[in-house]
């Protein structure tokens, strides 16, 4: 999940810088990653407890 989140963020900059300006789809496809990427960490942090 996170490398899906880190490539979502990835391609939302590297569209932005292309086109010079950042837009509403890259806005969300940044929050979307951002987001991923973040559940991501936390189902990976939550799986590895030792009790």
């Amino acid at each position: 999940m996170q490398m899906i989140g880190f490539a979502a963020v990835g391609l939302c900059l590297f569209a932005g810088m292309s086109k010079g300006d950042y837009g509403k789809l890259e806005l969300i496809q940044f929050l979307g990653g951002a987001f991923v990427f973040y559940l991501g960490h936390f189902i990976r942090s939550r799986g590895n407890f030792s009790a």
